[in-house]
């Protein structure tokens, strides 16, 4: 049925069809004419649905009159006429090769219709009989007879669904083939046949295919207690509001996606894509209009619902897309976040392992349009979950996440890094925040600072080491000692230790080079001036605050007391 909708939707809103049947109207006037060439494609599609559906309907039917009703309802009509004219009907057969065409005998017809209810003749005449006659005259819903007067002047008054046992599209083709004229269009045939069902004079009520199915040997029922109908139904009624004409009327109010949730759709409530596509494709197309309700909370239900559906099966790029059809912006954003996040795992990098771009994420970047911080930020919780923090940072960064990565790095990433020494990575990932980081992220100077002051010291190669650079560090040390010194439990372990190796090697380099140490007095210049002697002093008390270990702090104040008096003893002599 699903292919039947489709085809159904193209012939109804798609005005650039090619076929057989525009190509029997010139270029120029196929605007004029558009309307005729809709019906007859549409015509054709319903003949298909109808005989495909009634095949074998025609091997029960022994009275020629009676085939030839049948016949008429899959709009055969020259068989129908054929099955008379081997009757001896030639008569009957003969007008009913005009059926559908000429208005003239149509008005004739049911004139004459008139006349013979009046004058008792109809109760002469069978009811099949009576049926073809009514199809002539335009009439498509039902046969009045008369029930009062002398026995044999009555004749019985019946519905075509109910006496030939219709399903509402042989009901609606009825109207579509035998209703109308030639030229009135679609619409026409719709709101006949809508305000039939409306007024409860037509009994064959457009369910879906998955309800008639399961009332077998039943062909005409009402509406059933949620009112749901079939989705061509829906169309039809979608194209006759949208294309409505002041001789339409009648056409009521469209609630979506009400009318074409997966109950009515699909008949499986766990079963959304295509109510979905076909809510959000009649949206599109109808745009604003009076008589076409949204009702945007059942919509975003909708989108949830299918967007489920498909997580639940790892459609993560077609559940992003769907998720973006959220009515609110905050609601999409956060939905896709979330998503992305439930899919981390699978997330991918720019670029493929074969040096390409990788497709799907030119999809979400490109084509959905997805900031790129969006998905860094997901592959960085799947790696703080994995317990990756190098990774974590390093997709923070991407994602411009400053801050957060920023305390990332101070809190796992940089102290774990000092205690392996695992320089490579310390310098990867603090090159990440790029130049000036002190303007991107705050608290650098005794956070990342500490860390870029110590990597740039510690890989000195072949030279002096940078004298502002060590008294910064030995600076931002100190003042990190009261707050590592009060830490204690496991949290914030490795910080701690990394905050004394730190101090222990540049307590190191402060004692053992004094040659690269200029706040060191050199021990082959005495300087015993006040202001030297000040700043000196100031300096060693400096390097003896740092948050050392026991045994550092107790080495390096044995080395430090051993040079300062050496210096002192230097200089009496």
């Amino acid at each position: 049925m699903e292919r039947r909708i489709w085809q159904l939707a193209n012939i109804l809103f798609n005005d650039d069809i090619e076929d057989d049947i525009s190509a029997g109207v010139p270029p120029q006037l196929r605007k004029k004419f558009n309307h005729r060439i809709k019906k007859d494609r549409l015509s054709r599609l319903w003949e298909g649905i109808v005989r495909e559906k009634h095949t074998k309907d025609l091997e029960k039917y022994e009275s020629p009159e009676e085939r030839a009703v049948a016949l008429l309802c899959s709009h055969r009509v020259e068989e129908a006429c054929k099955t008379l004219v081997d009757s001896g009907n030639l008569h009957l057969a003969t007008l009913l090769a005009q059926i559908g065409r000429d208005s003239t005998i149509r008005a004739d017809m049911q004139k004459q219709v008139e006349s013979w209810r009046k004058h008792n003749v109809y109760s002469e005449m069978s009811e099949p009989i009576r049926a073809l006659y009514e199809l002539l005259a335009g009439n498509a819903l039902r046969s009045e007879g008369k029930s009062g007067g002398a026995l044999e002047d009555r004749a019985s008054t019946f519905t075509f669904t109910e006496r030939f046992n219709l399903d509402w599209f042989q009901a609606f083709g009825l109207r579509l083939w035998y209703g109308i004229t030639e030229d009135e269009p679609i619409e026409a045939a719709v709101s006949k046949y809508l305000h039939d069902l409306t007024e409860g004079d037509e009994p064959a009520f457009p369910v879906p295919c998955h309800l008639a199915s399961t009332r077998a040997g039943q062909n005409y029922y009402t509406s059933d207690a949620h009112g749901r109908e079939s989705p061509l139904w829906v169309l039809l009624k979608v194209y006759a509001v949208a294309a409505s004409h002041a001789d339409t009327p009648g056409l009521p109010k469209l609630e979506f996606p009400a009318a074409v949730l997966p109950e009515s759709v699909s008949g499986d409530r766990l079963a959304n894509r295509l109510s979905f596509q076909l809510h959000h494709f009649l949206c599109a197309l109808v745009g604003q209009h009076d008589s076409f309700v949204v009702d945007a909370g059942r919509t975003d239900q909708l989108v949830w619902d299918y967007a489920t559906e498909l997580s639940s099966v790892g459609q993560m790029e077609l559940a992003v897309f769907v998720l973006l059809h959220l009515s609110r912006a905050v609601d999409r954003e956060r939905a896709v976040k979330e998503m992305l996040a439930q899919f981390a795992p699978r997330l991918p990098n720019p670029v493929a392992a074969d040096g390409s771009p990788d497709a799907t994420w030119r999809y979400f970047t490109e084509e959905l349009q997805l900031p790129e911080a969006w998905i860094w930020v997901a592959k960085a919780l799947h790696a703080r979950d994995i317990g990756d923090a190098p990774g974590e940072v390093d997709y923070l960064i991407k994602a411009k996440n400053w801050n957060e990565a920023h305390a990332t790095f101070c809190r796992i990433v940089g102290p774990r890094t000092i205690i392996e020494r695992d320089y490579a990575t310390l310098e990867k990932l603090l090159s990440g925040f790029g130049d000036a980081p002190e303007r991107k992220v705050r608290g650098w100077a005794s956070g990342g600072g500490v860390y870029e002051d110590f990597l740039r010291l510690v890989t000195t190669r072949g030279g002096k080491r940078d004298a502002n650079r060590l008294k910064r560090l030995v600076g931002a040390l100190v003042a990190m000692g009261e707050t590592v010194n009060k830490g204690s439990g496991v949290e914030g372990l490795e910080e701690r230790v990394a905050f004394r190796e730190m101090s222990r090697v540049v307590a190191g380099w402060c004692v053992n080079e004094d040659k690269d140490v200029s706040y060191l007095v050199s021990v082959s210049i005495l300087c015993l001036s006040t202001a030297n002697g000040q700043r000196q002093a100031v300096e060693l008390s400096a390097v003896l605050n740092l948050p050392l270990t026991g045994d550092a702090r107790v080495m390096h104040t044995a080395e430090m007391s051993r040079r300062y008096y050496g210096v002192v003893m230097a200089g009496a002599y």
